[in-house]
């Protein structure tokens, strides 16, 4: 092959491919951690420095200014997890009509498999991206991304170290289906987990994010007699807050629910599903509610792909080769992504439901 010719399975070409390909829903990801950072080696190194509510003191005129002690920081690194799926193509394969393709086609073998290559380009793409998610929900409601194989065995974690205040577990008459639960317990409830935030960290949180079977109860709570007089949730209209659905466009299975005015939130719900084995489960846990901001400071992090065609950081990278005997092609996808909280304090995640 020439050498000013890029040929079909050139790297660079599909790099550049993957930029437009269509994803699967990526709510949590693209809401919350929008900063993109690249390392060139297996480790991301986060700098974590917290400061003090100090107040200044007072002094004479003639004294000495008062000494201000200059806050440290510390540095964690986190071992990022590593994705390499893969593909393989037989020739055999590429004799046979595709799906939807007519039984008396003109078309080559070598047309089906570019059209299969682009095909299994965005399956893979999409199975990267999904973990990504994943990742993100297990961050925002754990503090903690555990990494599985393929026997849905835990083989890593990495923990952020979220603390324990701002990962409940409710009980008693704390839980939203209590049958002494009302509307004011609620705000009450939201109000006392918003002071934790901005206690903490400093940042007011203004997002509300519920599970399905906790927005069920978030809205019989707000609205008990629906059933009974015909009112519905999308009518209450007061100075507390809005309840009024809507989806939102080009985030499949969002719905934004309204504004609640006395705490300044944000409400949603998200119902996103991953295949976990054989099992189709929720991507959002069903019973819990996390509260938190935009303006933390979340990052999606890339480690170098330890690839010796690689040995440099980018989100994705693919790579194809050939097999002579038997003649066997193979297209894998890698990536090293960690999905980092670094402001852990900026946000709170409770199981609201038994």
């Amino acid at each position: 092959m020439p050498d000013n010719t890029i040929g079909l399975y050139d790297t660079r070409v599909m790099i550049a491919s993957l930029v437009e390909m269509f994803h699967p829903s990526t709510f949590l990801r693209d809401t919350f951690f929008r900063n993109t950072i690249l390392s060139n080696t297996e480790f991301i190194d986060i700098d974590i420095e917290k400061g003090k509510r100090r107040v200044a003191v007072y002094v004479r005129p003639v004294q000495e200014g008062h000494i201000v002690e200059t806050d440290g920081f510390s540095t964690k690194a986190y071992k990022a997890p590593y994705i390499k799926e893969k593909m393989q193509t037989v020739a055999g394969s590429l004799l046979k009509r595709t799906t939807g393709e007519m039984v008396y086609s003109t078309r080559t073998p070598l047309q089906r498999a570019q059209e299969k290559l682009n095909k299994e380009l965005i399956e893979l793409d999409e199975m990267h991206t999904r973990a990504e998610e994943i990742q993100c929900m297990q961050a925002m409601t754990t503090g903690i991304v555990t990494c599985k194989n393929e026997d849905g065995v835990a083989i890593d974690a990495v923990d952020f170290g979220l603390d324990a205040t701002h990962k409940l577990t409710l009980t008693g008459g704390a839980l939203w289906n209590d049958s002494g639960f009302k509307k004011n317990a609620l705000l009450a409830q939201l109000r006392t987990w918003r002071k934790v935030i901005v206690k903490d960290s400093g940042i007011n949180p203004d997002h509300l994010i519920l599970g399905s079977d906790a927005l069920d109860q978030f809205l019989a709570v707000l609205d008990p007699d629906s059933a009974t007089v015909g009112n519905s949730a999308s009518s209450i209209r007061v100075d507390r807050g809005v309840i009024d659905p809507a989806f939102v466009p080009g985030t499949p299975g969002v719905i934004y629910w309204g504004y609640i005015k006395e705490v300044d939130l944000y409400v949603y719900s998200y119902d996103e599903y991953y295949l976990d084995g054989s099992t189709v489960t929720p991507l959002w846990p069903a019973k819990k509610v996390w509260m938190g901001s935009v303006n933390a400071r979340f990052d999606r992090c890339y480690a170098v792909i330890q690839d010796m065609d690689a040995l440099y950081a980018v989100p994705r990278f693919p790579k194809q080769w050939r097999e002579q005997d038997p003649s066997v092609d193979w297209l894998m996808l890698q990536s090293a992504p960690l999905m980092c909280p670094h402001q852990v304090d900026s946000f709170l995640c409770a199981q609201v439901l038994t």
